[in-house]
């Protein structure tokens, strides 16, 4: 039952040739995360020899345009006018927000890229999908649509047993700051997404999944960097 549950993950979040059921999957949420340390780990590959531009490159190709796509418009969403945001939201069209936050997105992850070790980059992958979960389980759909479908048995169970993917990174302490940091940001991102739309919606969460990533390996290379380490020294 788990690899059913895993393969239908793996089909719904990567365009990896896997035949799985969708409805298997949204009754079973919790396998996100898990889902995350594979596809972190599929990407990680190239950095192993160095080749941090092919890490970019598999990930667009392991994770298809969905959650990109999502982000864009959230983007565009971002920058409109109050009254406008949910048309930009809907919108299929890239504005100059959603290419701002495009461009962003792919410089952080090949500068991140060069920076981390393997460890992190799947780390940051499994945080991503863990934000996927936190607004599927704690949220409400703003309207019909795919996000709607996929949170129509979601249960706060589902939160707690996603949790568990974590029990690895207790070996590495900044990893669980660079979670701790990134929570923050995924419930601001819950919090202006209910007050702007009255809920979450499948670009919302796909979006939430590219900022989590970036952001999360932000973190790590900072942490690389010993920057945080130089700020909490002065």
């Amino acid at each position: 039952m788990v690899l059913e549950i895993l393969k239908s993950s793996i089909a719904f979040l990567t365009t990896l040739p896997l035949k799985g059921d969708t409805d298997v999957l949204r009754r079973n949420l919790w396998i996100f995360p898990f889902t995350g340390i594979f596809i972190g780990f599929i990407i990680s590959i190239p950095s192993f020899f160095s080749l941090w531009i092919f890490c970019l490159l598999l990930y667009i190709a392991i994770e298809g345009i969905n959650h990109i796509d999502g982000l864009a418009d959230f983007g565009d969403s971002f920058f409109a006018p109050q009254e406008k945001k949910i048309i930009a939201l809907k919108d299929v069209n890239i504005g100059a927000g959603g290419a701002s936050f495009l461009i962003f997105y792919f410089i952080i992850l090949y500068y991140a890229f060069q920076r981390v070790d393997p460890f992190e980059i799947i780390f940051s992958q499994l945080i991503a999908k863990f934000s996927m979960l936190i607004l599927l389980t704690t949220s409400k759909p703003a309207w019909k649509g795919m996000g709607a479908y996929m949170m129509q048995f979601a249960r706060k169970k589902d939160l707690v047993i996603g949790t568990l993917s974590f029990s690895f990174s207790i070996i590495e302490p900044s990893l669980l700051i660079s979670l701790i940091l990134v929570i923050p940001i995924v419930l601001s991102i819950r919090e202006y997404s209910e007050r702007n739309f009255g809920g979450v919606s499948g670009d919302i969460i796909g979006a939430c999944n590219c900022i989590s990533f970036a952001t999360t390996l932000l973190f790590c290379s900072l942490f690389e960097m010993d920057i945080f380490n130089i700020l909490l020294f002065y």
